[in-house]
């Protein structure tokens, strides 16, 4: 049974054109048998707005190279690890000093595979895998400057009820830039010009020249919770200065709509038992 751990499951990296660099993995077998494994780097890019990735050997760039930097073992090269063994195995990352001065994304995959030479074919059938991402922006600054814009920032409903139902945000931002940045900011949300509350996005990354949907804080839906009073709300949607991207503001507004509809119908049944008892006493002569 596949049972394979990677640490870490994600490294970011500024590198000049040029220059190398190295990190290290700890890969650990959890399962209670001996597994053979292996080693590739496969490059990605986006695919829609939710952090899904699409890989391809084609989008390989031939100024980035990969290599391991264990001494008695190479990349592409088969291993194996023991019941609950675990080994360290060193990255080497080298951008050329021809690289463009870009973002590149790619994973760092170790895979199980089967020996089947038992069977008499020299093959090897994949049974599964795990991987870490590698962000690695090329730069000759240390803090590559980015930009964006707000694609969508609304709010649903646009007028609702002072007890029933959420308030959702839906946020899309857009990268107009060559390198990725976090989604560090906030959604405040005022009425009469005081302070409600405060939602912190979650640090999600936005590669690229690239659009990504955002959510909250523990990837949760960012919404606001009932009761509120009544009333017009302006929610303002801010990003950290360096990352430069504008502000955008949305409102709503809440309405008494279940009590005014408790009292029409209690004013309703009044009225109509009302009438009924009137009908019911006899005309006097």
């Amino acid at each position: 049974m596949f049972n394979l751990s990677l640490s870490p499951p994600q490294i970011e990296f500024v590198l000049k054109p040029g220059i190398s660099l190295t990190q290290a993995y700890q890969v650990t077998n959890n399962s209670q048998q001996s597994i053979i494994l292996n080693t590739e780097v496969l490059p990605f890019v986006p695919q829609g707005d939710n952090g899904s990735v699409s890989y391809s050997s084609l989008l390989a760039n031939p100024n980035i190279s990969f290599s391991l930097n264990n001494a008695d073992l190479k990349l592409g090269q088969p291993f194996t690890l023991s019941p609950k063994e675990s080994r360290q195995l060193v990255l080497k990352i080298k951008a050329s000093p021809q690289t463009e001065l870009a973002d590149y994304y790619s994973t760092f995959f170790i895979y199980q595979t089967v020996d089947t030479s038992a069977n008499d074919r020299n093959i090897s059938q994949s049974t599964g895998k795990i991987g870490s991402h590698v962000l690695l922006s090329v730069s000759t600054s240390e803090f590559p400057q980015t930009n964006g814009q707000v694609k969508k920032f609304i709010t649903t409903p646009k007028i609702k009820d002072v007890f029933f139902t959420k308030i959702n945000f839906s946020i899309q931002i857009q990268n107009k830039t060559n390198y990725f940045f976090k989604s560090l900011g906030k959604i405040t949300i005022f009425k009469n010009e005081k302070i409600i509350k405060q939602l912190n996005l979650n640090s999600q990354n936005v590669l690229a020249n690239h659009n990504r949907s955002l959510l909250c804080e523990n990837q949760t839906a960012c919404t606001l919770s009932p009761p509120l009073w009544p009333g017009k709300y302006t929610a303002t949607l801010e990003f950290n200065s360096n990352l430069n991207v504008p502000s955008s503001s949305t409102s709503f507004f809440v309405l008494p709509l279940s009590p005014i509809a408790l009292i029409l119908l209690i004013s309703s049944l009044i009225y109509f038992l009302y009438w009924t008892k009137k009908k019911n006493i006899p005309n006097k002569v």
